[in-house]
């Protein structure tokens, strides 16, 4: 009973009218018609291994075949009426039970009004059933098709459970994503800030000591600034706009050595819109510069240079640098990049770290090259 009253709820609620149901026939695909037909097909041979669809010899065979695919497609008919009262719901049972029991009831009765007609005309006289006979051949179907549905309500049951789990892992990366963004502003607000202060009391002490240099200094730091201050906020960036803001840092750098740093910057149109996530580079940047001043190298003449390809569907920024510090330090101050990489792109994305045969060390982020739907290029440098 209450099945009977969720399935007439459902029907009330869907408006399951006579147009309703005619348009619920039509939409059944061709894969629903051979899953049909087999099932057509699987109650003939079960039936002729009872002997039940041997009735009236080699020639009842034909008229007992297409009577069985009879019962597939009545059922059909209410099993695809009841997906559009339900929605394709594997949880409600008790509404494909009562169409199982309805449809099996109808099918059953047009297949022997036809079967008994069929072979009285064509094979031999065979008097009609009584209710006995009918009472098995409906609770036979029923059992049969029952144990079908349950098989295709398990597996609707499963993929929704898939589709859950992939969702909720969607939203777990997203989060992720979120938090690692989160954490590169957090980044960007700690190191700027203090950059930004050293380089100023730089600054003072140099206009103390060398006004053009320090004038010259200052110059740098405001193309810096104008580089770094319209996307201090952004979440997403680019390979050109990363490698402004790195050419603009490692010129104040310059002007801080004494020229003692030389630049070189290798990138193509090709991948200079191609997404890159933010405060990636910059921090290789400043740990490889940190890390030259440890060693006691930062007054010896050194080179940093930065390369950026295109290859094979993949995006490889490359940092090299001559000072001679070994991979194990680098990659002691590096390890929170690696973290951000694999929170951003799963095992999309590597950082890996090389020693160079002349001294210093190759600093290699490869990740999926993918261009920014509006591209934004960095401004032209003076």
């Amino acid at each position: 009973m209450t099945a009977l009253n969720t399935l007439t709820d459902s029907a009330a609620a869907v408006r399951l009218t006579p147009r309703a149901v005619i348009e619920a026939w039509r939409g059944i695909t061709r894969r629903e018609l051979w899953a049909t037909f087999l099932l057509g097909c699987a109650l003939y041979l079960f039936h002729a291994g009872t002997g039940l669809a041997l009735l009236g010899g080699a020639r009842g065979v034909p008229i007992m075949f297409v009577g069985q695919q009879i019962h597939a497609f009545g059922l059909l008919l209410a099993f695809v009426v009841v997906d559009r009262v339900t929605g394709k719901d594997p949880g409600r049972r008790g509404a494909y039970a009562l169409a199982i029991l309805v449809g099996a009831a109808f099918s059953s009765y047009v297949v022997l009004l036809y079967t008994v007609t069929m072979v009285n005309r064509f094979v031999q006289p065979l008097d009609f059933p009584g209710i006995g006979f009918f009472l098995y051949a409906y609770l036979d179907l029923v059992m049969i098709v029952g144990a079908a549905v349950w098989v295709i309500l398990d597996r609707r049951r499963a993929s929704l459970a898939r589709e859950r789990m992939r969702r909720a892992e969607l939203e777990r990366i997203d989060a992720e994503k979120r938090s690692v963004e989160s954490d590169l502003q957090a980044m960007q607000a700690r190191v700027e800030p203090q950059f930004l202060f050293d380089t100023l009391a730089q600054v003072k002490r140099l206009y103390e000591q060398d006004p053009a240099v320090a004038e010259r200094m200052l110059d740098d730091l405001i193309a810096y600034l104008r580089a770094a201050m319209p996307k201090m906020r952004d979440t997403s960036s680019t390979v050109g706009q990363e490698i402004e803001l790195a050419h603009a840092y490692l010129d104040i750098l310059r002007t801080s050595f004494g020229n003692r740093l030389d630049l070189a910057i290798e990138t193509s149109d090709e991948v200079a819109d191609a997404r890159f996530p933010p405060m990636m580079l910059l921090p290789l940047l400043e740990h490889a510069v940190r890390q030259g001043s440890a060693s006691g190298r930062a007054n010896e003449e050194s080179s940093i240079r930065i390369s950026a390809e295109a290859r094979a569907g993949r995006l490889l920024l490359t940092v090299s640098h001559t000072w001679g510090v070994s991979v194990n330090a680098v990659a002691d101050g590096v390890a929170d990049i690696e973290e951000r990489l694999g929170a951003l792109f799963g095992g999309d994305a590597s950082l890996e770290l090389r020693s160079r045969t002349a001294g210093g060390t190759d600093a290699v982020i490869e990740i999926p090259l993918e261009v920014a739907a509006t591209p934004a290029r960095a401004p032209a440098r003076e």
